[in-house]
């Protein structure tokens, strides 16, 4: 039966009540969208922040697998790979290969083998406030541990090989020579071919150099004015390799130029803050690793992201980029010889942990010009990298506290004559 229109009961609404429901209705809705948007943007945060750690996890995966492939196990080890953990000082050794095989980046002839014509030793000091970059000549002529070669051959001790040859062997052979050289705890190393050059100045969109003269150089394909440009890619890696075009023509200047590269390249990774950044510096892990080999304690997904870390909080001026100090070598002028004194001093400065800063004109005793006079000499005027100096901690004392705000000990003047620049320098290839 249907229901009958029965009038309404209770009091009619008045004009007031019907305000209040109103209101009422419309803060219902207002409160109802406010939890909608708080809950949108909690659950955009909450996904970025799942898309942020997914990405990292991507990112360090894939750099990992890049590496994976490329890393060396040293020949006969049963014990594992060292794996480093970045506290205390660093001593790396960074080759530069030669090798043509398996490059897609430009054809570079069909010379065989491998050698590093580019050897450098990186050095972080133990509280990671200071670094030094020492380049190794490639003719340079040392003697030889015996080493083991990836085949398991035995190669035997030998009193004097040009250095970049020594990588033919393999680069545990490599590694053991500089070691025994530098007297250095030299445990792991860095092999970069062509296309890691390549892909890294890719990576980083660019580095500006400056260049004194005009170049063009066949040899290694670079053709630029002088003056100031952005160079990437196959570009940067012909600035690397040129050597007939800069300069004498030597190796050792084709070294000032490499070092007016790195200071660029320092100053531009540090002013884009990709130490810092993860993102950014996940994307250069990237781009380096597929292009490297890795001794086997470096192939972890974190080390090459751990090893930018010892060098994040380092102001430029305290990274010095070093020459080795050489003289012709004594039986054939176109190989050459550490300075024998000037190569311990040196060493025993980064054993010590020294910062180093390079002799200027107002440094040098004209009566003496092996002495530093400067307020950065040692106080008995004996120049600070003649060796540690009285108050550096030995060469085998506990590494201090790391510590972002380090600051670091009084610098060691390096002989006068010694050749390199510090990396907030911006110097132009090719000046003399």
């Amino acid at each position: 039966m249907p229901r009958p229109n029965l009038p309404p009961t209770g009091p009619a609404p008045t004009a007031r009540t019907s305000r209040r429901a109103t209101r009422s209705l419309a803060h219902g809705r207002r409160r109802s969208r406010r939890k909608k948007v708080l809950f949108g943007v909690a659950g955009v945060a909450t996904g970025l922040l799942v898309a942020g750690v997914a990405f990292a996890g991507v990112m360090a995966a894939r750099v990992a697998g890049n590496i994976a492939g490329n890393s060396v196990a040293r020949p006969g080890d049963t014990d594992g790979p060292e794996i480093p953990d970045w506290n205390g000082a660093v001593n790396l050794l960074i080759m530069g290969s030669d090798v043509r095989a398996g490059q897609t980046s430009a054809n570079y002839g069909d010379e065989g083998g491998a050698r590093s014509d580019v050897m450098m030793l990186l050095h972080v000091s133990s509280d990671h406030s200071n670094a030094t970059l020492v380049s190794i000549p490639r003719d340079t002529m040392l003697p030889t541990p015996e080493c083991t070669t990836p085949a398991g051959d035995t190669i035997e001790a030998r009193e004097s090989v040009q250095i970049n040859g020594v990588l033919n062997d393999g680069p545990y052979c490599s590694l053991d020579t500089i070691r025994d050289f530098t007297g250095l705890d030299v445990d792991h190393f860095i092999i970069v071919d062509f296309d890691g050059v390549i892909g890294v100045t890719d990576a980083i969109g660019g580095v500006e150099i400056c260049l004194a003269e005009d170049v063009d150089d066949p040899d290694s394909g670079l053709t630029l004015a002088a003056g100031e440009h952005t160079i990437q890619g196959a570009q940067a890696l012909a600035f690397l390799r040129t050597r007939h075009g800069i300069g004498d023509g030597s190796d050792l200047g084709r070294i000032a130029t490499q070092q007016t590269y790195l200071s660029a390249l320092a100053r531009k990774v540090k002013d884009a803050g990709t130490l810092t950044n993860p993102v950014a510096l996940f994307g250069l892990a990237d781009a380096a690793s597929r292009s490297i080999t890795v001794d086997d304690g470096l192939a972890g997904p974190d080390a090459l992201v751990g090893l930018a870390g010892t060098l994040a909080n380092i102001d430029l001026a305290n990274i010095a980029l070093v020459q080795l100090p050489v003289q012709d070598y004594w039986a054939d002028p176109n190989r050459v010889e550490p300075i024998q004194d000037q190569v311990e001093a040196l060493f025993a400065a980064l054993a010590a942990d020294e910062a180093l800063t390079f002799a200027t004109d107002d440094t040098e005793d004209p009566e003496d010009p092996e002495a530093g006079s400067g307020d950065e000499a040692a106080a008995d005027d004996t120049p600070a990298a003649e060796g540690p100096t009285a108050d550096a901690p030995a060469a085998d004392a506990p590494a201090p506290t790391q510590s972002a705000t380090a600051t670091p000990k009084p610098k060691a003047t390096l002989p006068p004559g010694t050749k390199g620049q510090d990396a907030a320098t911006k110097s132009c290839a090719g000046a003399s």
